[in-house]
């Protein structure tokens, strides 16, 4: 066990980490029962904490399943900050993390002649501006899938994630900003489909999750389960799943920690065990779902 001062701490809200009874605060989405996040590895707790007290962004690498996207809204739900999400795209474009402008909406109302004087009603705020402006407590964003957008995106963070400020788009006298104490904690994933600019690298704490282990698994179900979790069929299902991987080119592309949830639910629910037809069936529409070099087994 890693110790040091730590301001998350997990293990302070229970023996499964699953954070304060109900959901934090604010208007943002929280972790829903197949997004729990297992705080499992001292490194990773290790990689919130150093990127909390440093102020910088948490990049976070990993193969599918091992819970990239899901332990932001959980490091919220624990510390009842309220959460903020944006899903890049193709389409994303950098200032979409900060407002939207609704350009069509002004010349709709420009052209019925009701246009409002007030500019900023025709802007829509972005995650990054919603977080600045949060009352209270810190609040945390993920950004989910930056690699997916132009290189131009990342380092169009490196501004305001630096110097925790922008200015009003449409008044550039004025200014968006939050104190350092009160900065937001973001968290960037990435696929790594395309390489990050290596200045947007050095600004962020980086960290590479594992694809879940069996131990992991076990304790994902163990925590969503509660009463009904069953060990036995629980660890039936967590071998399938590595089972399933060792089949694959690519391991890390094998079925994620949410498909082994579906898997045992509906294993559960519908009396359907490992080794009979009926879970060949199920496998097949749960944990394999045509992966490639994945073929079906009995």
């Amino acid at each position: 066990m890693l110790r040091y001062d730590k301001e998350f701490d997990p293990k302070a809200h229970g023996p499964e980490s699953d954070g304060a009874d109900g959901p934090a605060p604010g208007p943002g989405r929280y972790a829903a029962d197949d997004e729990v996040y297992v705080f499992d590895d001292d490194e990773v707790v290790l990689a919130v904490n150093v990127a909390l007290k440093t102020g910088r962004p948490l990049l976070l690498f990993g193969p599918p399943g091992s819970g990239k996207s899901t332990l932001a809204p959980n490091v919220a739900r624990i510390k009842r900050w309220e959460y903020y999400a944006h899903v890049v795209t193709a389409r994303t474009e950098p200032e979409d993390l900060l407002w939207r402008f609704d350009a069509m909406q002004r010349l709709n109302d420009a052209q019925a002649k009701k246009l409002v004087d007030d500019k900023g009603h025709y802007y829509a705020k972005g995650p990054l501006w919603r977080a600045f402006e949060a009352s209270g407590e810190r609040s945390v964003v993920l950004i989910d899938e930056i690699d997916k957008a132009d290189p131009d995106l990342p380092n169009s963070l490196l501004g305001p994630l630096g110097s925790l400020s922008f200015p009003v788009p449409w008044d550039h006298e004025q200014s968006v900003s939050v104190p350092p104490e009160r900065a937001p904690f973001v968290v960037i994933t990435t696929n790594d489909e395309r390489e990050l600019p290596r200045p947007f690298l050095r600004r962020c704490i980086v960290f590479e999750l594992r694809a879940p282990s069996k131990k992991h698994l076990l304790r994902v179900a163990a925590s969503h389960l509660g009463e009904r979790y069953e060990p036995e069929l629980a660890e039936k299902v967590a071998t399938h799943i590595l089972d399933v991987r060792k089949t694959l080119e690519d391991p890390g592309a094998g079925p994620s920690t949410a498909e082994y949830l579906d898997a045992l639910k509906a294993s559960q629910q519908l009396g359907v065990v490992p080794g009979t037809p009926e879970w060949t069936a199920l496998e097949a529409v749960t944990l394999r779902k045509r992966r490639d070099g994945a073929e079906p087994t009995g």
